[in-house]
């Protein structure tokens, strides 16, 4: 027998979306970190100091550290935010979600081509 009260549409599922792509934007931030030992000193070792190359690794990889910290804080204040708009309000709720979802994407993006261009 089922007594539980029903509930709206976008209940836990929504706030489930926004706090995993929130933790994957995190784990995928500290990946980058790691593969681009540390964004950008793997640019130093294989293409040195001068060079278009190099100035694009050192491009690349800046951005990339600049960018990811304000990435994963928009995520995650976007995640928890969720669970604090109503849930008449169910456009602001995807609009939070979308927010979180559209941060892991250009996470991935931006910390992928600074693993990319710090590879030999």
């Amino acid at each position: 027998m089922d007594t539980a009260a029903p509930r709206g549409s976008g209940g836990c599922s929504v706030f489930g979306v926004a706090v995993t792509a929130a933790v994957l934007t995190t784990v995928w931030w500290g990946l980058t970190a790691l593969l681009s030992e540390n964004f950008g000193n793997d640019c130093l070792f294989y293409f040195g100091v001068d060079g278009p190359r190099a100035e694009h690794c050192y491009l690349v990889n800046d951005r990339a550290e600049a960018w990811l910290p304000r990435l994963v804080s928009a995520a995650w204040i976007s995640a928890a935010l969720v669970p604090c708009l109503p849930r008449r309000f169910p456009l602001g709720r995807r609009t939070a979600v979308g927010v979180t979802v559209a941060c892991l994407i250009a996470t991935v993006v931006l910390g992928g081509h600074a693993v990319a261009v710090s590879a030999p």
